[in-house]
C-alpha cells in the first residue's frame, strides 16, 4: 500500500493486462481518496496504466515492493520467469564450452582433449577445435536444425582426420604402426566413432568408403558401433544442445533485466 498526496493506492489480484493503447500495462486498482474538508474517506475503482516494459511503474516506484527503489512492476513479472538454473549471463563460445558436464567417455569429451591432444598434428588439432567452435555458435543461433549442427560438426571432424591420415602418410614412423594406422589416427577415429553414435549413426555405414579411401579397414579400427540414445545421460550432443539451450534463455533474460533498471 502506497501513500501519496492522500491516495491510497491498493492492488487487487495482482494480474496484469494489456490496454488498449499499444505497448502498455495495466492493473485493477482501489483508490482511496480522502477530502480534504470533511476528512471523510470515499473509495473509487479504476485502472492504472503505464508504458511497459518500464523503470518505475505509474509512479516511479514498484507497487507490489513500494520500498524498493526503480525497476517497476515488469520487473517483478521478470524476476518471476527467471529461467530455472539460471546463474547469471554467460558467453556461448568457444571448443571447449560446456567441458565440465560432459560424460567421460563421451564423443565431445574426446574431441576436446584432442584439440589439445600433442599427439595429434598441430593442423588435425586446429581443424577440431573450429568444427567445435562452429558447432557451438551454430547452436547458440538456432537457425539450423540440432541434427543439421551435429552433422556439419562430424563432416568437420571427418576432415580433421583426414589431415592427420595424410600428416601420417608424410611422417611414418622408424618402426611400423600396429596395424599400420598411427595412434594419432586411432584417437581421432575413435573420436569420430562416438561422435556418429551419439548422432544416431552407424560409424560403419557413414564412414565406410571414406576410410577405404584412407586405406583404413574397419575391422582394424576395432571402434565401437554401438549408436548411443539421444536422451542416454553419456550423449554429449544431446547434454551440449540443452546446455546452450538454457543459457539462450538465460542470457535473454539477463538483458532484460538490464535493459529495464531491474535491481
Amino acid at each position: 500500500m502506497k501513500g501519496t498526496m492522500g491516495v491510497v493506492v491498493l492492488l487487487l489480484g495482482g494480474v496484469y493486462a494489456k490496454c488498449a493503447f499499444a505497448g502498455q500495462t495495466c492493473v485493477p486498482v482501489s483508490v482511496q481518496v480522502k477530502d480534504p474538508k470533511t476528512g471523510e474517506m470515499s473509495i473509487s475503482q479504476q485502472v492504472v496504466c503505464w508504458d511497459s516494459p518500464d523503470t518505475g511503474g505509474w509512479d516511479g516506484l514498484d507497487p507490489f515492493f513500494p520500498d524498493r527503489p526503480g525497476g517497476g512492476p515488469y520487473c517483478n513479472i521478470l524476476m518471476f520467469n527467471k529461467p530455472e538454473n539460471c546463474l547469471g549471463e554467460d558467453p556461448i563460445l568457444g571448443a571447449p564450452f560446456g567441458a565440465n558436464r560432459y560424460h567421460p567417455g563421451s564423443g565431445l569429451a574426446a574431441a576436446i582433449f584432442n584439440s589439445t591432444n600433442r599427439a595429434l598434428s598441430p593442423q588435425t588439432r586446429t581443424l577440431i577445435s573450429n568444427a567445435l567452435s562452429a558447432h557451438t555458435a551454430a547452436l547458440a543461433r538456432g537457425t539450423i536444425p540440432v541434427q543439421t549442427a551435429n552433422t556439419n560438426l562430424l563432416e568437420g571432424m571427418r576432415f580433421a582426420c583426414s589431415a592427420q591420415a595424410a600428416y601420417d602418410e608424410l611422417n611414418p614412423p622408424l618402426t611400423p604402426w600396429v596395424g599400420g594406422i598411427s595412434p594419432a589416427m586411432r584417437a581421432c577415429l575413435g573420436m569420430l566413432s562416438r561422435l556418429s553414435g551419439e548422432a544416431g549413426l552407424s560409424f560403419g555405414a557413414f564412414y565406410l568408403d571414406w576410410l577405404h579411401t584412407l586405406g583404413i579397414n574397419l575391422a582394424d579400427l576395432n571402434v565401437p558401433q554401438t549408436l548411443i540414445n539421444w536422451l542416454a545421460p553419456e550423449n554429449s550432443l544431446r547434454m551440449k544442445y540443452e546446455i546452450i539451450k538454457g543459457q539462450v534463455k538465460c542470457n535473454a533474460w539477463y538483458k532484460e533485466v538490464i535493459r529495464n533498471g531491474c535491481q
